[in-house]
């Protein structure tokens, strides 16, 4: 199968120990395009691939100080300036008050934020997934090495061999197929 007609190599693993050490090991060999499919977390599997701590939390606790203020200033407004009513001589910016509002406002700020900011960046992924169409029982009970043939590196038969030297209880070179005219992974 020559390099041209694969999108990938996967290689499976039966223990979260030898799917860690592989990570460490493909890492390490310069592979940059890679990725490994379990069926529940590994502890240490981000750092044994490399990858950097997520922004992501960060947006959203942007996202959240956003609600807070953005809840607070509405409910000041209305019962300060706009609509404001006397509920037993209690002041009329009763912060007490608003803060279930600005808790759900907080809560939702954040939330759908985080999710379409997720969206967006999983769209960013420069790491192709194997087909669909590849059953690699990582849902089940394997632990699955994926190597993409966009890697800079790629070469079907030394990553295939790659993948072999990790000790790989399968390895498998995927082919790519064609769907009316195009060629899809």
């Amino acid at each position: 199968m020559s390099a041209a007609s694969t999108s990938g190599v996967v290689g499976y693993f039966l223990e979260p120990a030898e799917a860690l050490a592989a990570a460490a090991k493909v890492r390490d060999a310069g592979w940059k395009h890679f990725d490994f499919l379990t069926p529940f977390p590994i502890h240490g599997m981000e750092e044994a691939m490399g990858q950097k701590r997520s922004w992501i939390p960060y947006v959203t606790a942007v996202l959240a100080f956003v609600g807070i203020v953005l809840a607070q200033a509405q409910q000041n407004y209305v019962m300060v300036y706009d609509w404001p009513l006397n509920f037993g001589g209690k002041p009329y910016a009763s912060w007490p008050a608003f803060v279930p509002i600005t808790f759900e406002a907080m809560v939702f700020w954040a939330a759908i934020g985080t999710a379409i900011v997720a969206i967006v960046a999983g769209k960013m992924d420069s790491v192709p997934q194997p087909p669909p169409q590849v059953r690699t029982g990582a849902t089940v009970d394997r632990f699955v090495v994926w190597i993409s043939a966009t890697d800079p590196e790629w070469n079907a038969e030394e990553a295939a061999e790659f993948v072999r030297s990790l000790g790989a209880h399968g390895v498998e070179l995927v082919e790519a197929r064609k769907v009316r005219g195009q060629t899809h992974a």
